[in-house]
């Protein structure tokens, strides 16, 4: 037998429980401690899976409960392997995976959540790169200013969901209200993204939603302003503007740098 199609068989018994008696036969160990060492093999990839997964969803992890969670994570295991050897990716299949999840099928906002963590996941590794300050877009040309491509930073994530979603993680913080208070009948919207190093979020109104979307899209800030201002009646881009200057949100598209609006 191949070396790769041993360590597949490996992997398959490892992660799905395929069947271990042809594997068995083929391992080199004494004979007597085969079935042992497969076990603890077995054992520790799974454990490791499982604390990366309870690391990245643990509002997902209170929400169902411990044992559930522990159930669900091993059929996700089984189902989607790693692909790669970097560990801090794993988990982004999680929130499809819960959406087509019969057994949870009663909490159909329960996948959103799982979105959320991941976006928060996703934050956290993000590139860097250095914020849009407002000395920097006070430099512009004022004749300019609408021409200008802005972006969200790197490490920004939008989310929309018919769910409460950010209410829902909320009440699961230390200082959240019950989610028995939270009216799961709401659609939010919300913004994560990483500033000085920490993950933060906060949900959003549409005009402000649809300005990220649209800078993401690479639009110019003229037609990005147009955008959030159809979406929204009460947008109010001064106050949106500032607000994402002041937490840091928004970079230079590339081909702005060097115009003389990064100072």
């Amino acid at each position: 037998m191949r070396l790769a199609e041993l360590q597949e068989r490996f992997a398959r018994t490892v992660l799905a429980g395929g069947s271990e008696r042809e594997l068995l036969a083929l391992l080199t160990d004494p004979a007597d401690q085969r079935e042992r060492r497969l076990a603890v093999n077995r054992n520790n990839v799974r454990h490791a899976l499982l604390s990366v997964l309870e690391a990245a969803f643990p509002v997902v992890r209170q929400l169902v409960g411990v044992e559930c969670f522990t159930a669900t994570a091993l059929a996700f295991v089984a189902r989607h392997p790693p692909r790669r050897p970097v560990l801090y990716e794993y988990g982004g299949h999680l929130p499809g995976f819960l959406a087509d999840f019969q057994p949870l099928a009663e909490l159909p906002w329960l996948a959103d959540v799982a979105r959320l963590e991941w976006a928060r996941n996703e934050a956290l590794f993000a590139a860097e790169r250095e914020p849009l300050t407002p000395a920097q877009l006070a430099a512009a040309p004022p004749a300019r200013l609408g021409e200008l491509h802005l972006r969200p930073h790197p490490s920004a994530r939008l989310l929309e969901s018919p769910w409460p979603i950010h209410a829902i993680w909320h009440a699961h913080q230390p200082a959240g209200e019950p989610l028995e208070a939270v009216d799961l009948s709401r659609a939010e919207s919300v913004l994560v993204w990483r500033q000085k190093g920490a993950v933060r979020q906060r949900s959003l109104a549409a005009g402000e939603f649809a300005l990220l979307a649209a800078f993401a899209e690479n639009r110019r800030l003229a037609e990005a302003v147009e955008i959030a201002a159809g979406r929204d009646s009460m947008f109010d881009f001064p106050a949106a503007l500032a607000r994402l200057l002041g937490d840091e949100l928004l970079v230079l598209s590339v081909r702005e740098e060097g115009y003389g609006v990064n100072g």
